[in-house]
């Protein structure tokens, strides 16, 4: 079973479409904060990103298999690109005995990109301890289960610095962790690059979660 945490909507609709191919078991979900909802959804993770969106991903994931009693919940997987992939980590990390293999791609960090981060956590000067909760890095230690990271060396979007951030954070915790550079590839993964990033996903969780049966 894999869940998606999150990313651009074609390139999961279409990893969704391939794992379910396989025989996996995907499901989605749009958590408190995703757009495309009211201002109050959205505003709910306003200043607090990473600390709502997990417990929503395993609250749903629960009530799924509660009336599909043929669901696997011993084997369940997620994975997701960017922003997606740090979702992909913060599940690893905050749900170890829920998720037992991650696969995060090119995933975002709150250590960089303001950009980014400033439009729904404010200014690090007036959030310090929101940025803080939110952080990956800080939570490394609590690793258990099969993760691997994926980044493209040529991407301007997340930058390759705060993969190698999360992968010295992991050393240093002593956790063991598979790390894949795609050399040139940027953020979009089309092409050739792309065809090798998706596949390598699905044989990932073929090997960690074990083939569909």
């Amino acid at each position: 079973m894999t869940v998606l945490g999150g990313g651009y909507v074609t390139s999961m609709s279409l990893r969704a479409a391939s794992l379910a191919q396989m025989g996996f078991i995907v499901v989605a979900f749009d958590v408190r904060g995703s757009s495309g909802r009211s201002k109050a959804f959205q505003d709910a993770t306003y200043g607090r990103i990473g600390q709502t969106e997990v417990p929503d991903y395993v609250a749903g994931l629960r009530q799924v298999a509660a009336s599909n009693p043929w669901m696997d919940m011993d084997r369940v997987g997620i994975v997701g690109h960017s922003w997606g992939g740090y979702f992909a980590l913060r599940g690893m990390l905050t749900a170890p005995e829920v998720f037992k293999a991650g696969y995060a791609g090119a995933p975002g960090a709150m250590e960089e990109d303001a950009s980014v981060n400033e439009p729904d956590m404010g200014l690090l000067a007036d959030n310090p301890s929101g940025y803080a909760a939110a952080s990956n890095t800080a939570l490394a230690g609590n690793l258990q289960g099969h993760l691997k990271i994926m980044h493209g060396t040529s991407d301007t979007s997340a930058s390759l610095s705060s993969t190698m951030r999360m992968a010295d954070a992991l050393v240093r915790a002593n956790k063991r962790f598979e790390l894949l550079l795609i050399p040139g590839m940027n953020h979009n993964s089309g092409g050739p690059d792309g065809l090798y990033y998706h596949e390598d996903v699905a044989l990932f969780f073929l090997r960690t979660l074990g083939e569909p049966r």
